[in-house]
């Protein structure tokens, strides 16, 4: 079997959770989300925020919309744990995406991509990942970054040193390797760091957080009032390079980034940000459903 590296864990993943995630941490919009139903309803029911009609008010009346973001974001870096959800496109594949994660480095959800699943959850630093059929394929192919077809020309085979594999390399390790992990959750140990280590560093909040950066603020204008599952908030709009971006801000309670729509360009999506400080709740799986991270590798 083709060993796999940490490094080609999980390229599907995180590519997901860096486009929906970490890219989306900024004021200026992104594809971020917060307080809110499910990605798919945000998407198609609210997917731009109304840029016309009356400013917004309430307890952000005279303040200028970086001033706004700046509370916006000093709020949300404080938040102890929060719930993410994502819905959107990147290089033409839909991603979806729903996880929740705290500061000690406990994350659990899930996420699609196209035709494959997977659901994840760290625990102690210990990354436990379980993905369908079409998921461990896909990190298969990226285990295995040589393999290819054999050159049908007529040069192929001729040179005993090349090492090429045939046309059926890599088609059997990835059988292999779904059927090793068909139903069961790979479990990539702890090291240092373990909480910025695990799945990338998507489940580190604060690393997360810290991504956060009022300089994307410069270009923000006041939207209209606008609600955010009920719930009152402010719109801040961003336009650039033929993406508009409108990023959603609680105007009750703590003003948490709730939302962020991005409409335009390659990476078009919604994200929500909910379940403030709500404590999340992982476990790892049983040891019988479990196989190793070393039993895939040798």
């Amino acid at each position: 079997m083709t060993a796999i590296k940490r490094k080609f864990l999980a390229p599907a993943l995180m590519s997901a959770i860096t486009v929906a995630a970490l890219a989306s941490c900024s004021s200026g919009g992104g594809d971020r989300v917060a307080e809110g139903t499910d990605a798919a309803g945000a998407a198609a029911g609210q997917a731009a925020a109304p840029t016309t009609g009356t400013p917004s008010a309430g307890p952000f009346a005279g303040l200028d919309a970086a001033r706004i973001a700046q509370e916006a974001l000093a709020a949300t870096k404080g938040a102890k744990s929060l719930r993410l959800t994502a819905e959107g496109t990147n290089d033409g594949r839909l991603l979806k995406l729903d996880f929740s994660l705290d500061e000690r480095g406990t994350c659990t959800g899930g996420l699609r991509r196209d035709d494959s699943e997977a659901e994840f959850t760290v625990v102690d630093g210990v990354t436990y990942l379980k993905g369908d059929d079409e998921f461990w394929r896909a990190i298969s192919s990226g285990a295995n970054p040589d393999a290819r077809s054999a050159d049908p020309g007529p040069s192929a085979g001729t040179d005993s040193s090349d090492p090429s594999p045939g046309p059926s390399a890599g088609t059997g390790s990835s059988d292999e390797l779904v059927g090793l992990l068909r139903g069961k959750w790979l479990r990539i140990p702890a090291g240092e760091d373990a909480a910025g280590r695990a799945l990338g560093g998507a489940c580190d909040l604060d690393a997360m957080l810290g991504r956060l950066d009022t300089a994307e603020a410069k270009g923000l204008t006041k939207g209209a009032a606008a609600e955010v599952d009920g719930r009152k908030a402010v719109t801040l709009v961003k336009r650039q390079n033929g993406v508009t971006r409108t990023t959603f801000v609680a105007a009750e309670g703590a003003p948490y980034v709730l939302k962020s729509v991005s409409e335009g360009g390659a990476e078009s999506g919604t994200v929500l940000f909910r379940d403030f400080g709500v404590p999340v709740s992982a476990a790892a799986p049983p040891a019988a459903e479990v196989v190793d991270l070393g039993d895939v590798q040798r």
